[in-house]
């Protein structure tokens, strides 16, 4: 990176810019993103309503990042863990070895939503795949035994679908591009709303008392693309990534 770059009236600038593979070994992934927002940048109109009169969060959806991230205030073990994972270059990475992504969903890939009056499922192409969300009034285990993804309920804040979720383990790194520890103390929350056809508005608050000092703030907006699809998706078929990072 080159920082400070002033360009002048008048005067020609010349910056060499290489494009580096992204996590997924896929070299130029802003760009195509970038194409792909340009493409549903024109879709208007209302949020369509199911039968019961929610919000329908159905199709398929091209997540974001939050453009204005606050640095997670972490705990001196976490700091001290995140810098190892730095120092080593993240080579531990779980989703460099497929195993399952960020349960916070904050990826910047493609997601289909599946929504039912009492379930809400999320099928992405990276490991597990998909993510289920209870919306039959039901409440968390009282022991859950932890997972991946956790355990998620579902429930309405009027216009606003309020995501639950508890009983996740130890092993995941949080957030995309920071790749934060966390322990099985990690609770999710994520409001959904969709305020036009186009966009789908998610806050996510993270809390985990052993690891952060105050909880975690996320908000994205995902792009609505009706014409897109998640494809099938086999990590250990074709994992480029330890080849990249000279993990082998």
């Amino acid at each position: 990176m080159q920082p400070n770059v002033v360009v002048e009236a008048g005067k020609t600038l010349t910056l060499n810019i290489a494009l580096m593979p992204n996590n997924f070994g896929i070299i130029g992934d802003d760009a195509a993103f970038l194409q792909m927002y340009n493409k549903y940048a024109n879709q208007k109109g209302p949020a369509p309503r199911t039968a019961d009169g929610h919000p329908d969060f159905s199709g398929v959806w091209l997540a974001n990042v939050d453009p204005n991230p606050e640095p997670a205030q972490m705990l001196p073990w976490a700091v001290a863990e995140w810098n190892r994972r730095r120092e080593r270059s993240f080579e531990g990475m779980p989703t460099s070895r497929c195993l399952p992504t960020d349960p916070t969903l904050t990826l910047p890939v493609f997601y289909k939503i599946i929504q039912t009056p009492s379930l809400l499922v999320h099928l992405f192409e990276q490991d597990p795949h998909y993510r289920q969300a209870f919306l039959d009034g039901r409440g968390h285990p009282k022991d859950p035994d932890p997972t991946w993804m956790g355990h998620s309920i579902g429930t309405w804040d009027k216009d606003t679908l309020v995501i639950d979720t508890v009983g996740l383990n130890d092993k995941s790194w949080l957030i995309q591009a920071t790749w934060l520890p966390h322990t099985e103390m990690l609770h999710i929350v994520e409001r959904y709303h969709r305020p036009d056809l186009a966009h789908l508005n998610i806050d996510v608050t993270i809390e985990d008392p052993d690891t952060f000092s105050k909880p975690v703030e996320r908000h994205v907006q995902w792009l609505f693309t009706p014409g897109e699809e998640v494809l099938e998706a086999v990590c250990n078929e074709n994992n480029k990534f330890p080849d990249y990072a000279g993990l082998k």
